[in-house]
């Protein structure tokens, strides 16, 4: 009866020990598994953190594009009017001129 009772203890150390075996490869796995998800979750984040850069650099890029092209309007404009002041000017001037001379040798 003795031995009965060991055997059983014998077996039932052997299943404890079979079920911590298993146990610490099921942890390990879990483990495993556990990195390999961070990893990829890890790569998927920087990537979308590189299109979300993409993004705000070629919208940055348009904004910069369009105030260009804003400015460079306003400043031709500008440039236009100075030209036609300028010539309404020099027309002005150029009739006073022509007038003074015809003054000066029609009479």
């Amino acid at each position: 009866m003795v031995e009965e009772v060991l055997t059983e203890i014998r077996k039932a150390e052997e299943k404890v020990d079979a079920m911590l075996k298993d146990a610490n490869a099921e942890g390990k796995q879990i483990v495993l598994q556990a990195e390999a998800d961070a990893e990829k979750q890890k790569k998927l984040t920087f990537s979308g953190c590189k299109d979300d850069q993409r993004k705000a650099v070629q919208k940055a890029e348009k904004q910069a594009a369009d105030k260009r092209e804003v400015i460079l309007k306003k400043g031709q404009e500008e440039a236009d009017r100075l030209i036609d002041d300028k010539h309404a000017d020099i027309e002005a001037q150029s009739d006073k001129i022509v007038a003074m001379l015809l003054a000066k040798y029609s009479a």
